[in-house]
């Protein structure tokens, strides 16, 4: 029999954005999501000369690719360590129903370069489609449904978003697009190095907090104690703008597209499945030697370009980091990030089940963070088939085999606290599982004092390498484009003719 909720008065009935759910009939190319292989399945050159060399195929190595390439007419060679292209961007093709689930990254701002780039590949966007769901808040540490919890009205939350737009705008050009005016450190707002719970309670935006939260991911056990900078990162005035005006956008189809589109026309130019094994890098270019597939490959490149997270203890210790880049990422902390598409049969479809910490209710928004983890799992259809989005975030190291451990136990605190209407073991499945752990800059205001800005910044173009992504910028995808683009204009200079 379908589960049954205990419905209680105080469940809100809201509406979120939906998880884009995509006739594949429209889709005329192969079934999502995309995996391709190198097109040169048999042998690779053993010896490649370009002008590029980008480490990364994500949002902001695709598009680096597709300029430098295309419209700057400069050789590349993208380097990408998974099957694909497309970084956050993640995409579950639903058996035997012709849909698709995106459970990464969800929609863009139509904001900088996002409109151009979707435009060359032919692909056409809309406002997503939205999904009303009932959300259920529960308390995180036994499942029971969170009664004394009161969700900020909708007239609150916009009120507070226009308070945080007119601030985030105001210092708009320190941050969009990217750090380059950062103010030196004796120049930096008094806002900026202020504990966020401070400055929310002073400027009156709390209410906006817990939607900030859950775009953002910012925050992961405790929100009130971090910089406001940290916030700003996160939750900037595009992104303001993007909520606040309901312009955010998603391409009609698939997001995969936009890679699988990328992929097509750059393939002869890209490793898969592909790593940095050792590095030499100097004023005058650099050395690489990329682990394939096919074997071993050296690249001759004039110019790098660093796309992944810059994580000093992983992927950065084959890059061959000296002192200066070592001063600059050795302090950086990681942050633990899972999205997924699970089957669960016992939470009704058409519901969203938001774990908060017990201290949030009944109105403290800026709580809404206080726990090690944060856990939200969201109705995706299609109809009958019991499948839900899943974000998982914490501030500590974990496992994969621990994050499922984790999210299964909490399903089952719903059923173990009658939560459900329920009585059996709750057996869930994980249909489809991503990672997007990564490295966050050190945390407080000293580094901030000390110059940490201007000395990451100063790393652009040392030793013939180049930076961007989130590292670097916003969040967002849209963000990180033209991000980019700032990046490449300074990079052709220094390739010259």
């Amino acid at each position: 029999m379908f589960p049954k909720l205990l419905l209680h008065p105080f469940l809100s009935r809201t509406v979120v954005y939906s998880t884009l759910i995509a006739a594949a009939a429209a889709i005329n190319e192969q079934t999502l999501p995309v995996t391709n292989t190198n097109t040169n399945t048999n042998t690779i050159p053993t010896t490649v000369n370009v002008d590029v060399a980008i480490i990364g195929g994500g949002a902001s190595g695709t598009y680096a690719g597709v300029r430098l390439r295309e419209d700057l007419h400069k050789s590349i060679l993208i380097i990408e360590s998974s099957p694909r292209l497309g970084g956050h961007t993640d995409t579950y093709t639903v058996p035997t129903t012709n849909t698709t689930i995106e459970y990464g990254v969800q929609s863009y701002i139509n904001y900088g370069a996002a409109p151009s780039f979707f435009s060359r590949f032919n692909l056409s966007t809309a406002v997503p489609a939205r999904r009303a769901l009932t959300t259920l808040n529960v308390d995180i540490t036994t499942g029971a449904l969170l009664t004394t919890y009161t969700p900020p009205s909708s007239a609150a939350t916009t009120a507070a978003f226009r308070t945080w737009l007119e601030f985030v705008e105001e210092h708009e050009s320190l941050l969009e697009p990217g750090y380059w005016n950062f103010p030196a450190p004796t120049a930096i707002p008094a806002e900026f190095l202020t504990p966020f719970g401070d400055f929310a309670r002073t400027h009156g935006v709390e209410a906006a907090v817990p939607r900030i939260a859950a775009i953002s991911d910012v925050g992961v056990g405790g929100l009130a104690q971090i910089l406001t900078l940290d916030v700003i990162q996160a939750f900037g005035a595009p992104i303001t703008r993007g909520v606040l005006d309901g312009t955010l956008v998603a391409p009609q189809g698939s997001n995969s597209l936009l890679y699988q589109r990328a992929h097509a026309l750059l393939k002869n130019d890209i490793y898969l499945n592909a790593s940095v094994k050792r590095a030499e890098r100097n004023s005058t270019g650099a050395r690489l030697v990329v682990s394939t597939p096919q074997g071993d490959a050296v690249i001759h490149a004039k110019q790098v370009l660093w796309t992944p997270y810059p994580h000093h203890a992983k992927n950065l210790r084959t890059f061959a980091e000296d002192a200066r880049e070592t001063e600059v990422f050795a302090s950086w902390a990681p942050s633990w990030s899972f999205v997924a598409v699970v089957h669960i049969p016992c939470i009704p479809e058409n519901f969203s089940v938001q774990y908060l910490p017990p201290t949030a209710a009944p109105a403290n928004y800026l709580a809404v963070r206080d726990y090690p983890y944060t856990l939200r799992l969201d109705s995706t259809g299609p109809g009958g088939m019991q499948l839900f989005r899943m974000l998982f975030s914490t501030n500590y190291s974990i496992t994969h085999d621990e994050v499922k451990a984790t999210v299964a136990q909490n399903v089952q605190n719903l059923v173990d606290a009658r939560t459900l209407n329920y009585t059996a073991n709750c057996e869930i499945d994980f249909r489809a599982f991503a990672d997007h752990t990564g490295v966050t800059w050190p945390r407080g205001r000293t580094e901030l004092e000390n110059g940490f800005v201007q000395k990451l910044y100063g790393l652009q173009g040392w030793r013939s390498t180049w930076w961007t992504g989130r590292s670097w910028t916003g969040y967002y995808s849209s963000a990180v484009w033209t991000f980019t683009d700032t990046v490449l204009e300074r990079m052709i200079g220094a390739l010259g003719d």
